[in-house]
This record gives C-alpha cells, structure tokens and sequence, in this order.
C-alpha cells in the first residue's frame, strides 16, 4: 500500500482507532519485544556476576541496534520471499530463543548471542509493526501505534517488579525472566488465532533506492533524533539508579518500573495531547525531557532522581510513536518499505546511544555519562517545531513520485 498523504504537518494527526483482535496481538507481540529488550533490567547483576566491563555491558544493549541495522538492509527481501505472516511469527518465536539463551548464558559470549538473536528478531518485528498498524488502522494510525507502543509499558512494570522481588528475594534472575517472557510468547499466539494479519509486501526488496530520497531523509533524521533522546536513558535507567542514586539492586529494578509506567501514561495520552498541543505536541515533549534530564544528573539523592526519571519518561513517550506516523503520513511509499526506514533511523540511535553512554562511564563515571541527552533535547524543541518542520516539507517535496501526486504535495504544502 502506498503512502502519500497531506504533507502539511501543521494539521495534528488523526489519532481515533479502535481496539480489535489484532490490535491486541500487536500490543502483545511488542510485550515480547519489552522482554526481549529487557537486559537493562539485569545489566548491573549481569556486569557483577560475569564481571563486565561498561563497554561490554552496553555493548549488550547496543546489540537491538545492529538487528535493527541487519533488518533495514535485509528485512524487505526477507518479506519479499517468505511474506509478512511467517516473518511475523518467525521473528516472535526467535525473540524467545534469544531471551533463553541470556538466561542460561554463564558467559558474555553466550550472554551477547542471546541478546544479539533477540536484538534481530525485536528489529524484524519494529520493522513490520508500523506497517502492519498502517494497513490495518488506515487514517487512525497515530492513535493506534502510539498504544501498541504504549499498553506494553505494563509489561515493563511487571517484569521490573518480578525481577526486583526476586532479587530482593535473594533469588535469581534468570528463571523469572525466563517465565514472563514465554508467558507473554503464549498469550501472543492465542490472542492472534482467528485474526490474520493484513497482507503486504514491498514494492521492491532493495532499499538502497528509498534511503536516498529527499522526502526520506528528513523522517530518518527524525527518528534518529527521537531515540537518541529516549533509548539511552531506557536501557541505563536501573543502573543509574543503583551506581548513582545508592539503590539496592532489588530496589533498582522495581524502581525502573516508573520508566515503564510513564511511557505508557504518555503515549496512551497522545490523542490528548495532539488535541491540545497540535503540532507542537513533539516540540513540548523535547522540552520535558531536557528539563527531566537535566534533574536525574543533578539529583540529588535517589527518590528526586526516580521523580525526575518519571519526567523524562513522560516527556519522551510521544516522540518516537508521532515521528513514524508523521514519516507515514508524508512519505510516498509502500507500508512495508517505510518500516524498512524507521528501522534504519532506530538502529543508528540504538547503535550509538547506549554504547557513548557505556564508553562515557568508563571515562567519566555513569552521572556525567548521561549529559548529552539534555542537549540533544533541547535541540529538538528547536528543529521539531512546526514552523521549521512545515519549512523543510515544502523543501523536499519528493521529485521521483508521478507528476500528479507531486502537485497535489506541493498544492498541499502551499495551502
């Protein structure tokens, strides 16, 4: 299905939906992907007990960003071959695989393989996430994929409280891990029986073509943008809050808990939001998690550094869920291709973001380490503001698209 809507994103999006069974499904499979991502959560047991160094030890969260590399230059040929359903469920069932391998894992070797494996298949299922929500929801995608991307905040919460009482419990990690994952992997397969997912291939397998077009490159830099400011906290939140704020380990990952619950609150709120803030909706949530930022490094304490993380959490949420839509909106191409280019822009932000973090605390300790998310949010209230995103639309009308639909966008644009 191809895309090619009013470019004009001064207009807030639509963001009415309604809830089915394979909305569910979706909101399901993405549980998966919060456990198969979930490494954060252990990352500091994980560097005690295997004794990682913080460039090993982010190289275990950066490992999402490289399957999200591998899926943008190889994941369209992949549904070109064996088709969105069976690479759907292939990618679901490969994310157990990996999670089951960390746990058992005794070795970073074995450990890195786990999250590498969970790393490629969360990035095959990011990839064909927007796309499937967009041929399923049509006009309502906005709204939708802000709650896929938002409900599974819950399954956050309940991992970090899992793994937190039993850590506290003195227990260990790896089997509730285990459990919560498989538990969500099962709920998955049942609540998708009996809704097929809409079908949808690319219009050609070779992205190489897409990534150099001008009405491309400004949604990448975007997104980029978006999870530099987000991932990089996400993934170093429970560590922060142990090294820096003086929590228990058990306490730490219960507390991570916030994170989850203010990513959640904030994207399920993002009809709300665009209905006040319009266009500026983004603008404002880089101003929050400059302000929330700047606090977790200042602190002081752990409970101001929790609060403060909650803000952050808040502020964050929207950004990456209306950049995609907003890619979406804008962008002619087909549902499956455009997937192929959000994966790209995450897999640059989640190579890169954690890992400076990682390199960081080697060099100057974990508090500074975090400092260049406020900046980079602070110049995101800046560039993701409507009038300098309207300017660079009517800048990059797409040149390649029918002459038809090039004059409708530049019509669009003017009005």
């Amino acid at each position: 299905m191809v895309r090619c809507q009013n470019p004009d994103v001064t207009a807030p999006a639509d963001t009415s939906f309604r809830w089915d069974r394979m909305t569910v499904a979706c909101v399901l499979s993405f549980c998966v992907l919060v456990c198969g991502l979930g490494v954060g959560v252990v990352l500091g047991e994980l560097r005690e007990q295997l004794g990682l160094s913080g460039l090993v030890a982010a190289a275990h969260g950066s490992t999402y960003g490289v399957g999200l590399l591998v899926a943008a230059c190889f994941g369209l040929s992949l549904v070109h071959r064996i088709g969105r359903t069976r690479t759907y469920w292939g990618s679901c069932a490969t994310v157990v695989v990996g999670v089951l391998l960390l746990c058992v894992g005794q070795s970073w070797p074995v450990t890195l393989l786990g999250t590498a494996i969970s790393g490629v298949s969360c990035a095959m299922l990011v990839m064909l996430m927007p796309g499937i929500v967009s041929d399923h929801h049509g006009s309502g995608m906005a709204g939708a994929f802000a709650a896929i991307n938002g409900v599974p905040g819950l399954a956050a919460v309940v991992f970090s409280i899992v793994i937190g009482a039993s850590l506290a419990l003195g227990l260990s990690w790896r089997w509730p891990y285990a459990l919560v994952t498989l538990g969500f992997a099962g709920a998955t397969f049942v609540a998708a029986r009996g809704a097929p997912l809409p079908s949808g291939e690319p219009a050609r397998p070779d992205v190489r073509a897409l990534f150099v077009r001008r009405d491309v490159r400004r949604p990448l830099f975007d997104i980029v943008h978006a999870i530099l400011v987000e991932f990089p906290i996400g993934v170093w939140a429970i560590v922060y809050l142990k090294e820096v704020g003086g929590a228990s380990s058990g306490l730490a990952a219960a507390l991570g808990a916030v994170w989850g619950v203010a990513m959640m609150g904030s994207r399920l709120a993002v009809p709300a939001m665009t209905r006040h803030l319009g266009a500026w909706t983004r603008s404002v949530g880089f101003g929050v998690a400059a302000v929330g930022s700047t606090m977790l490094w200042l602190g002081p304490g752990l409970w101001p550094r929790v609060f403060w993380l909650l803000v952050v959490g808040v502020g964050v949420g929207p950004l990456y869920p209306l950049t995609v839509e907003q890619m979406y909106r804008r962008t002619a191409a087909d549902s499956v291709s455009l997937g192929a280019v959000a994966a790209l822009g995450a897999a640059v932000a989640i190579m890169t973001g954690p890992l400076l973090v990682g390199v960081l605390d080697d060099r100057i300790g974990l508090r500074g380490a975090i400092l260049f998310v406020p900046v980079l949010a602070a110049i995101g209230v800046f560039t993701a503001r409507p009038r300098a995103t309207l300017v660079a639309e009517s800048a990059e009308i797409p040149t390649n698209l029918q002459p038809d639909l090039v004059s409708d966008a530049a019509d669009d644009v003017r009005s």
